[in-house]
């Protein structure tokens, strides 16, 4: 490795090393202030803190790394364009594309690294977060579910059975409930096409009543829409489906096929799944945006400038992947195009303005 690419990997690593601890810590430590109540009040052990802020590392890490890659491509160029040290590489006859290159590496080994994270940590991570946090801290009800091929419950003199749970419609679907008497012998069952949560109640829709009778007769009525009494709130049901964030890529590609295999929507699982290869990416596209503002800004010697600018850019790049992404999940842009809209757009920004700096 030529010793100007060690000189450039060196330094860019100790300012990530510093921009990324300094991220994480200032996370932690809102992120406890805000539960602090909860935590005194429910008087959680030091050492399931100490879990819960451990746990919560890595996805910390993972979401704020590229705009640590931004801002440390600005402050570590910035530096060496204040001290002259660009100039002169330059004036030794090293291109500008030899900076581009090491930087472009390091941070795709980061995007590597990030692949990594979510692959392999952060399901395992993000779900101990959110059971430390709902049953530890918040002191909610350990969920009374499981699942195999559907998902089951238990009530209070119920079992039920759903085959999907859209959370953005507070909507069950394909729901079966069986309700015991005090032997546990059915008494009756209840079928319904779909259930909607609405004004703190659940309405079932499109269904049918067979209430079992002690002589082994079968009462069968059908209904269109009925309040039913179900203690549950689509709030039980979110704490206990595994979210995008809880899934790897493999979880969640296998989740997206079989539940098109049974007919329910998956637009806003499909956009996850493409931005979990997408986020990443933007690892390198960071470095590309950044060289160019770093070496135009780093010329009139304002770091701060530069510092507020990288700032304003991470704010501006993840306003617009956000936004791509709802979309994405909305229907209104396919998936693919919805998680990689956003690196396309800046990427090829990054590329231009590289070009008409100053060589």
């Amino acid at each position: 490795m030529p010793v100007i690419t060690r000189y450039f990997t060196k330094e860019f690593l100790k300012t990530l090393a510093l921009c990324l601890s300094s991220f994480v810590a200032l996370y932690l430590l809102v992120d406890i202030f805000e539960k602090l109540d909860d935590i005194i009040e429910n008087k959680v052990s030091f050492s399931l803190v100490v879990q819960y802020c451990l746990y919560q590392i890595p996805m910390i890490a993972y979401q704020v790394l590229p705009l640590g890659i931004l801002l440390c491509t600005f402050i570590t160029l910035g530096i060496f364009v204040k001290n002259n040290e660009i100039t002169a590489i330059k004036a030794h006859g090293i291109s500008l594309f030899s900076v581009l290159k090491t930087f472009v590496f390091i941070s795709s080994l980061f995007c590597v690294f990030s692949l990594y994270l979510q692959e392999f940590v952060l399901p395992q991570t993000n779900w101990q977060v959110k059971k430390i946090k709902n049953i530890h801290i918040k002191k909610k009800k350990e969920p009374t579910f499981f699942k195999k091929e559907d998902f089951w419950f238990r009530s209070k003199n119920s079992i039920g059975k759903i085959g999907y749970f859209d959370r953005g419609k507070n909507s069950l679907y394909n729901i079966t409930l069986f309700y015991f008497d005090p032997d546990f012998g059915i008494e009756k069952k209840i079928e319904a096409e779909n259930a909607v949560w609405t004004k703190d109640r659940w309405i079932f829709n499109n269904g049918l009543k067979i209430s079992f009778k002690k002589n082994g007769e079968l009462e069968i009525k059908k209904f269109k829409s009925r309040q039913m009494a179900l203690d549950k709130i689509p709030e039980d049901f979110i704490s206990v489906q595994k979210e995008s964030e809880e899934m790897s890529f493999t979880e969640i590609r296998a989740y997206i096929n079989k539940t098109k295999q049974e007919g329910y929507p998956t637009a806003a699982f499909e956009a996850d799944m493409h931005s979990k290869i997408s986020y990443p990416f933007i690892c390198i596209i960071m470095a590309v945006l950044g060289i160019p503002f770093s070496l135009m800004i780093g010329r009139s010697g304002g770091m701060a400038l530069g510092i507020a600018i990288s700032l304003f850019l991470g704010f501006i790049y993840w306003t617009f992947f956000a936004l791509c992404l709802s979309l994405g999940k909305g229907g209104e842009l396919t998936p693919f195009v919805s998680a990689w809209s956003a690196n396309l757009a800046f990427g090829f920004l990054g590329l231009y303005l590289f070009l008409h700096v100053r060589q």
